[in-house]
């Protein structure tokens, strides 16, 4: 059973999703930069990109990014789950209420839905700046020096909204991902450690467990949030291009067809399954 601390204490959480979120960073980063390449509906840039070898280095604006972000998500998400099982907890065993193995609260495939897409939209908000700042750092589009001037540029020719291009791309696609997320990986562990349990050939440990289960997750919930992400990643680099969701989702349609909301889907899946495996286990573990 999950030490007091370790269920319902913040900080633990908060340090656990930090450590995740470096860690998986430190692995996926150049698959991230890739996928942003992909995504800018520009085919020279995409030949140039390839003849120059990729130079898909870890940079500091994904680590100022994702550490925080994981940590502040990972957080959110303990603290919504907590609360929606608090009531379960009323007449029952507080072991009841905890999944085998792990320091999150049991709860209904509708709330782990709700919790995963609740957390998700509420942090996605707070460091979309970030998020805009690193998808144009990561891009070819702009020549920016340092995140400051980047942060600087966007201000002057867009304004505070500018820091917060593509948000409503970004909550379409993260609302129903991190839902989608959060379920199958609980449904995953949930099917793996009962599997560990009846059958003798299937003696794996926790930890691989876990990271299956994000793997699968990762790539299921990308998989069919993919033309949001697109989406995002156009309004972010070409805020004067697409402006909406609807508005950018008409202009991919007539310029490139359905196959256009498929940009980059093979990268990101890739990497959304490796990001999710090392996340996942790493803060369970920690």
């Amino acid at each position: 059973m999950p030490s007091k601390r370790k269920a319902s204490d913040p900080v633990t959480h908060l340090i656990g999703g930090a450590v995740s979120g470096l860690c998986a960073c430190v692995f996926v980063q150049p698959l991230d930069l890739i996928k942003t390449r992909l995504q800018q509906q520009q085919q020279q840039a995409h030949l140039a990109f390839i003849k120059q070898g990729g130079q898909a280095g870890l940079t500091i604006a994904p680590l100022e990014r994702n550490v925080p972000g994981a940590a502040m998500y990972f957080t959110a998400l303990n603290e919504t789950r907590t609360l929606l099982a608090k009531r379960k907890m009323i007449g029952l065993d507080r072991t009841d209420t905890f999944s085998a193995g792990s320091a999150l609260p049991k709860l209904s495939n509708t709330e782990n839905l709700l919790a995963g897409g609740v957390s998700r939209a509420a942090i996605g908000f707070v460091m979309m700046p970030a998020t805009v700042i690193k998808v144009r750092y990561e891009s070819n589009l702009y020549n920016y020096r340092s995140m400051s001037e980047a942060l600087t540029s966007i201000f002057r020719a867009e304004g505070i909204r500018g820091l917060w291009a593509g948000y409503g791309a970004t909550a379409m696609r993260d609302a129903p991902l991190a839902g989608l997320y959060v379920l199958f990986y609980e449904q995953s562990k949930s099917k793996l450690g009962a599997l560990k349990e009846s059958s003798s050939f299937f003696d794996v440990s926790t930890p691989t467990i876990h990271m299956i289960s994000g793997m699968a997750a990762g790539f299921l919930s990308t998989t069919i949030t993919h033309p949001f992400d697109m989406l995002k990643t156009r309004m972010q680099l070409k805020p004067t291009e697409y402006k909406n969701v609807f508005q950018g989702a008409r202009k991919v349609l007539l310029e490139e067809g359905a196959i256009g909301f498929l940009d980059g889907i093979f990268v990101r899946t890739i990497r959304k399954s490796i990001h999710s495996a090392i996340s996942w286990t790493v803060y369970e573990e920690v």
